[in-house]
């Protein structure tokens, strides 16, 4: 029976290690990158940006599936949040896979777990910005959606979000088609009004900004769903896209035009994204640093990863933690499972070897 016992402890210990240790083994090489510049260096931003985690809603997936890579990203995030404690957490877009097809029941559950998933001490803000499957593209948006996630979650549209004197400016990607629609003039002018905002905070001195007090000013920081154009991750400085695939502008990545008008309101000095569920660092058409943040969930990406981001207002750091494989739970439940086989086949052999044994003294007795 030992072989047994054997057996089951070590199924037992790769279990436990897969689920419950693994992430904070592969988390522990994740560090905070160090800002260049000795001003504002005792009190930087630790800013960790994730992107499309796709919470899978009641139509699409199998509950496996639902089941098992929600829970590896609850484990992960809740390990990267306890070893590396943000300031502030940023979730770019596609938090949920059906958010455009549910209706207020569903999406109810939805954001609950997604609150439990990414779930976070008092005083840590979990800023969500929004994208296609949350409120749905240029074509599909519409008022009930986006006025829906603005009320569970804060953010539908253009927002200037300012923590330790950052400005980040958060932008509804699918809001940038500069058509004429409701959803794009009220974003052209939200972009208008930021960008008065930040004129005034870098010139307080002009008259029609000394009634208004301002933060102190630093270049903003861009967070949207959608990357800025570029034709595609050959451009990237590094990526990890298994194939190269040419980008549509207005589906992939944003209009060229929507980029300069980013540029000549904002004149941001750092860009996050996600929308292609892979990782790419690039620099972009404002020529400013951009980082493509991978997918979260195996669902879009076996090898996720996420960014961290150390921020003060003249400087910036920007490092990629890679999170848990996939093919490394894999390989160590095939491991664990290799090592049961091993020990049924040599408890079988010994089985055997002890019946023949028995066999042939039966028949050596009965011979004489």
């Amino acid at each position: 029976m030992r072989w047994i016992y054997a057996c089951f402890v070590i199924v037992l210990c790769a279990i436990i290690f897969c689920e419950y240790v693994a992430d904070f083994v592969v988390l522990q090489n994740c560090k905070w990158p160090e800002i260049r510049r000795k001003k504002y260096v005792d009190d930087p931003l630790r800013t960790m940006v994730i992107a499309d985690p796709h919470l899978l809603g009641p139509h699409r997936g199998h509950w496996m599936d639902k089941l098992y890579r929600e829970w590896h990203m609850k484990r992960s995030f809740q390990a990267a949040s306890r070893l590396l404690q943000p300031d502030v957490v940023f979730v770019l877009g596609d938090l949920f896979d059906e958010g455009d097809m549910v209706n207020d029941k569903h999406f109810d559950s939805y954001v609950i777990r997604y609150l439990q998933m990414f779930n976070l001490p008092a005083g840590i803000p979990l800023i969500s910005v929004v994208g296609n499957h949350d409120v749905g593209f240029h074509h599909r948006m519409h008022p009930f959606f986006t006025s829906r996630f603005e009320h569970y979650l804060n953010y539908s549209m253009v927002h200037l979000y300012t923590i330790k004197q950052i400005h980040f400016v958060m932008i509804n990607s699918m809001a940038m088609e500069a058509d004429g629609c409701m959803f794009c003039n009220e974003a052209e002018q939200a972009l208008k009004t930021i960008s008065n905002t930040l004129f005034c905070m870098q010139h307080p001195h002009v008259a029609e900004c000394a009634r208004t007090r301002r933060h102190p000013y630093s270049q903003p920081i861009i967070m949207q769903h959608f990357p800025t154009y570029r034709i595609s991750d050959k451009v990237c400085r590094e990526h990890d896209a298994p194939h190269i695939e040419a980008f549509r502008e207005r589906y992939h990545v944003l209009s060229k035009e929507a980029t300069d008008t980013i540029g000549d309101l904002l004149k941001p000095r750092l860009a996050f994204a996600g929308h292609s569920h892979y990782y790419c660092h690039n620099i972009n058409r404002l020529g400013i640093d951009e980082y493509t943040v991978s997918s979260f969930s195996w669902r879009n990406n076996v090898n996720p990863s996420f960014m961290l981001a150390t921020i003060t207002p003249d400087d910036y750091a920007v490092s990629r933690c890679k999170m848990l494989p996939q093919q490394f739970v894999i390989n160590s439940y095939l491991s664990a499972g290799i090592a049961c086989l091993v020990l049924v086949a040599c408890q079988l052999k010994k089985y055997w070897c002890r019946r023949r044994l028995t066999t042939s003294e039966t028949v050596h007795l009965k011979q004489h």
